[in-house]
This record gives structure tokens, sequence and C-alpha cells, in this order.
């Protein structure tokens, strides 16, 4: 599941930079495995962060809502969408990234 979640991530444009220090034998092994599958140590590092977040990012994100932001939230959620050309291309999008 988190794979599939992923790949929303992994679609985007790789825009910014991340210098990090690891151990150098965390380092060997990441590249040999990474090797093993065809992928470059950026590559498989990627996607690896990129399944972690979309897996953890959902526990981490709280929302703090009053009662009546609340029942606002819940109304919201229980009114059908209206079902516009923009809408029905975003569906057909979110089924093709994250299946139905």
């Amino acid at each position: 599941m988190s794979r599939m979640l992923a790949r929303a991530y992994l679609e985007q444009p790789a825009d910014d930079r991340l210098e990090t220090r690891l151990p150098r034998l965390l380092k060997r092994h990441a590249e040999a495995v990474a090797k093993a599958r065809g992928e470059t140590l950026s590559e498989y590092l990627v996607a690896l962060l990129a399944e972690r977040v979309a897996k953890d990012i959902a526990i981490t994100r709280e929302w703090n809502l009053t009662a009546d932001e609340q029942a606002e939230l819940l109304k919201i959620l229980a009114t059908p969408a209206v079902e516009t050309p923009s809408l029905k291309k975003a569906m057909r999008r979110a089924e093709a990234l994250f299946g139905s």
C-alpha cells in the first residue's frame, strides 16, 4: 500500500537537495543493494523515503478541530461532490496513481 502511495512523491520533479551524513558501512551496503536492483543510490534512497513518508504521514498529522468545525467537516464529507470535468479528470488521475 505505501508503495502505491509513494508513487505520488516519486512522480514529482526532484527539485530540492538533501545532504546527510551516515555510517560508511551503511552507505556501502545501500549502494550494493541499489546496484543489485538496477538503481542508483539516490533512486533507491528516494524510493525508500517516499514509501516511509507515505506510510507515516497520516500518523503524524493531527487536526485539532472545535466541535463546530468537526460538524462542518462531517457535513462537507457527507455531501456528494458535484462532478465537474475537472473533478472527473482528477478522479481519473487519482485512480491511475493510487488504484481504485
